[in-house]
């Protein structure tokens, strides 16, 4: 009966598509630019750029790693396996899957409708998964995705997003929720403004994902307080939605003092072409979350102040308490709060692709991860998983492998 529930609730998505649009307006201050209502489905934008934010065309589709024979298999729920950020995410779970004996099996979204993430687990569980970690499950929908997983005995770990304090007593009461991470986002997104204050910027716009992600909220949310402590600094317009690089465009159209830019996402892939586009090469300073390939050359120009990233670690938090869990020997749930990697120039940029990002180089080794497996070590405990998620950072990372 589950397997025909999940096959029908894959053939309702197929015919629904839920898309990630909406009503997507842009407020605008001070006589700022009023980027319109949008609605916009994912992949259907305009100009296209929507294709970027959903850029695999493989929803659904059982992409595996780390150990295929695996004593244990993990379902990851994630948007993309392809992109700068999601690529190194699953290239450390194979690291670890080899490692401890686990499969992973990733299930693509083609966006965040809650529907989405509740059909996904719908079909791991009908798959045969032992626990699953869903990414950016924002609201109170993980307590109906829970549900499934209880049902299924199946143990549930959520990264990249933090729980909803309205719903956290009666997800801790699952004995089937582990726990979880998150990152800084808050923090990333008031060291976004000040960054560009502190590179000169005096009119700022600001660009950030569609409202209902927890991360990209809070990021928001970060900026917003960030504009509010510096009122001397003029704010150019806001936009929320999907149509990024049309937002840059409407804006750079709109108001030639602006100086620059601020995004809760990739700030190069939108931004560059439209401020080149726009005659404003080297007038208009970004900063962003989202660290992509294309950083290197960008903060060594002087265009980009400020790159946020690096939280590909995410996953080593959910994975430990949910193998623990796995053998038997459950942690403390916690939800780890972990740093980001903040590059504020070329030099930092490279540093982090050396010494975390570069193939083959990861956060931590299996070793070091040895140690938090109860199996291996009867004293490890999840406060040594709130301290590792603290003390992330490059020159954490140097001091531990050496230079």
């Amino acid at each position: 009966m589950k397997r025909i529930t999940a096959l029908l609730l894959t053939l309702a998505m197929m015919f629904s598509l839920i898309g990630c649009g909406g009503n997507n307006t842009a407020a605008t201050d001070d006589g700022g630019a009023d980027t319109g209502n949008r609605t916009a489905a994912a992949g259907d934008s305009a100009d296209g750029t929507t294709d970027e934010v959903w850029a695999d065309d493989n929803s659904g589709s059982g992409e595996v790693c780390g150990d295929e024979n695996g004593k244990y298999t993990v379902g990851v729920i994630i948007h993309t396996t392809t992109d700068f950020l999601c690529s190194k995410y699953k290239a450390y779970t194979d690291y670890l899957g080899k490692a401890y004996s686990v499969k992973f099996n990733y299930y693509i979204i083609e966006n965040f409708a809650d529907e989405t993430y509740l059909s996904a687990i719908e079909n791991l569980c009908a798959q045969g998964v032992n626990a699953i970690i869903t990414t950016n499950f924002s609201g109170t929908a993980v307590l109906q995705g829970l549900k499934i997983c209880e049902e299924n005995g199946v143990y549930l770990g959520v990264g990249w997003s933090q729980i909803e304090e309205s719903i956290k007593d009666q997800v801790y009461a699952s004995d089937y929720f582990v726990g979880g991470s998150y990152e800084a986002d808050y923090d990333a997104g008031y060291e976004i403004i000040t960054s560009l204050i502190d590179a000169g910027c005096s009119n700022i716009a600001a660009i950030g994902y569609e409202p209902g992600i927890t991360c990209h909220d809070r990021r928001w949310e970060g900026m917003m307080q960030a504009f509010d402590d510096h009122p001397e600094v003029k704010k150019a317009g806001e936009y929320r939605g999907l149509e990024f690089t049309k937002a840059v465009e409407d804006f750079l159209a709109s108001d030639n003092t602006i100086d620059g830019i601020a995004i809760t996402l990739l700030g190069i892939e939108y931004c560059s072409e439209p401020i080149k586009s726009a005659g404003r090469e080297g007038q208009v300073k970004i900063a962003f979350c989202d660290l992509s390939e294309n950083c290197q050359e960008s903060l060594d120009s002087g265009e980009t102040i400020c790159a946020i990233g690096g939280q590909y670690v995410d996953v080593v938090f959910p994975f430990v308490l949910l193998y623990n869990a796995l053998e038997g020997n459950p942690m403390d749930k916690v939800e780890v709060p972990v740093n980001f990697i903040i590059c504020k120039s070329g030099e930092e940029f490279s540093d982090y692709m050396t010494y975390l990002h570069s193939d083959g180089v990861y956060a931590w080794t299996t070793e070091e991860i040895d140690r938090l497996i109860k199996s291996k070590n009867s004293e490890a405990s999840a406060k040594e998983l709130l301290q590792m998620g603290a003390g992330y950072s490059i020159e954490d990372t140097i001091a531990r492998h050496g230079e």
